[in-house]
C-alpha cells in the first residue's frame, strides 16, 4: 500500500526536522489495511521517537472486537511498540467518559505533527458525524458523543484539533468512500 510509504516518509521527515513526532491514529477497515502495510516496512520498528494517539474510541475495552486501540496493537504494533516510542491510549471504557475526554485532552500535545482520518461511508472522520453538534465543539478538544451506529458511545477529538494539524492523510479507499471524500 503506497500510503503506508508516504506515511512513513512524512513522519521521517519530522523526526529530522525536529527529533520527535506525534501520529494520530484512526480506526476501521481501512486502517487496518494500512497498518499492516506500515508495520511490514522494514523501518517501522527502527524508528524511535514518535508518539501516537487516537483520533477516537468506541466506549468498549481495550481488548475488545471494536477497539481501535486494540485493532492498532494487534495489527500495527504486533512485535511491540518500538522502543523509544509511545501509545496513548483513550480509556473510553472508563464510567465516566466526561473525565476520560478531560484526561485524554490533557495527554495531546498542542499540535499534531501527522494526523490520519478515515472517511466512513456517511462521511464521518474520528466520530464526528455529518450534522451532529459535535462539529460546533470550540472549547473542548476530546468530547464524548453519541453516533448514529454501534458501538454508540464514543469519545472524539473536535474539530480544533484537526484545525491545528501539521500534516493530513485522508484514508477512503472504497468507492463510496471516495465519492464521500
Amino acid at each position: 500500500m503506497k500510503a503506508a510509504g508516504l506515511i512513513s516518509d512524512n513522519i521521517n521527515s519530522f523526526l529530522d526536522e525536529q527529533g520527535k513526532c506525534s501520529v494520530m491514529l484512526t480506526g476501521g477497515r481501512s486502517a487496518a489495511r494500512l497498518y499492516k502495510a506500515w508495520s511490514d516496512l522494514p523501518a517501522f520498528q527502527q524508528m524511535t521517537g514518535v508518539s501516537f494517539y487516537f483520533g477516537d474510541e468506541r466506549c468498549v475495552p481495550p481488548d475488545h472486537a471494536e477497539s481501535n486501540y486494540g485493532m492498532a496493537m494487534q495489527i500495527l504494533f504486533p512485535n511491540g511498540v518500538p522502543t523509544g516510542c509511545a501509545v496513548f491510549r483513550m480509556e473510553a471504557e472508563a464510567t465516566d467518559q466526561e473525565a476520560a475526554a478531560l484526561r485524554y485532552a490533557d495527554l495531546l500535545p498542542d499540535s499534531i505533527d501527522v494526523i490520519l482520518l478515515g472517511v466512513g461511508e456517511d462521511g464521518h472522520i474520528a466520530s464526528l458525524f455529518p450534522n451532529n453538534a459535535s462539529l460546533q465543539e470550540r472549547k473542548l478538544r476530546v468530547i464524548p458523543i453519541t453516533g448514529p451506529k454501534p458501538p454508540f458511545k464514543r469519545l472524539t477529538i473536535t474539530p480544533q484539533v484537526i484545525a491545528k494539524e501539521r500534516s493530513v492523510f485522508m484514508l477512503a479507499t472504497r468507492s463510496a468512500r471516495a465519492a464521500m471524500l
